[in-house]
């Protein structure tokens, strides 16, 4: 078979997987809800956070990197045995097509996440670099568990600190089809900015939202629900102790923003 129809089968293929949203089955399943009509409406892993507390986060944070990551480790084991050389840049190609899956999903009308989680994936699957994915990975968790409340903040720190590493250990050992691979992931980190460019507005109005990441942790409180309606965008304070009822206290500032996480 022509490598241009591989590489077409991977796109279509990696683009429905990525398309899935975990966010939204997560949400529906452990609470009959729809993610995209609370909270920030972000159909991602912080709005998760913020409205169904930090194991449905990490839950909905891993099955992203799976879809995004595994498709894609499995694209360049199964092209490099058979077209060598081209191993690498199937990754990525499977890589960036589940990511715009992510974000523009066929199944939600085109109406998806940031795809910073699928990112993580593709960086942690990565049979060259995962383990720096993993250091700054934990980094970045540290950071925003101690230092930085701000998610849109570590998302950019983890991003632009992969795609550098990446690029960097690429033009050293010279892979082959190097600009292709690095013109992909330098997409990645455009793409991932300009769906960011509200929360960037915001950061520079200090009006971005703060996550209080050791709180959802500990459960000392549970998660923000500002459904539609009259209340939309008001700050809702409910005392509950049941983790499964997911009410908190947290101010909401995106509910007329794009809702994608």
């Amino acid at each position: 078979m022509n490598i241009a129809w591989v590489f077409v089968i991977i796109v279509v293929c990696a683009y429905l997987i990525g398309s899935i949203s975990f966010a939204r089955i997560f949400s529906w399943a452990f609470a009959k809800k729809d993610i995209t009509k609370v909270g920030s409406h972000n159909p991602g892993t912080m709005n998760m956070l913020r409205t169904r507390g930090f194991g449905e986060a990490i839950l909905t944070l891993v099955m992203d990197a799976i879809k995004c990551g595994l498709p894609a480790l499995i694209s360049y084991f199964a092209t490099e045995h058979f077209y060598v050389g081209y191993g690498d840049l199937a990754y990525f190609i499977s890589g960036v097509s589940a990511i715009v899956g992510h974000c523009f999903p066929v199944y939600y009308k085109f109406k998806g996440g940031k795809g910073v989680a699928c990112t993580f994936g593709l960086f942690t699957f990565n049979p060259h670099f995962y383990w720096m994915s993993l250091i700054a990975f934990v980094v970045c968790f540290l950071l925003m568990l101690f230092v930085i409340k701000y998610g849109s903040v570590i998302s950019f720190i983890y991003i632009l600190s992969m795609a550098i590493t990446s690029t960097t250990l690429f033009s050293v050992w010279n892979v082959p089809h190097l600009v292709a691979i690095l013109v992909i992931i330098w997409c990645i980190v455009v793409l991932t900015f300009s769906l960011h460019h509200k929360n960037i507005a915001r950061l520079f109005t200090g009006k971005e939202n703060k996550v209080d990441l050791m709180s959802k942790i500990c459960k000392k409180k549970t998660a923000v629900v500002v459904e539609e309606g009259e209340d939309k965008g008001e700050e809702i304070v409910i005392e509950e102790n049941s983790y499964t009822n997911d009410k908190t206290t947290e101010n909401i500032d995106e509910s007329n923003d794009n809702k994608q996480e």
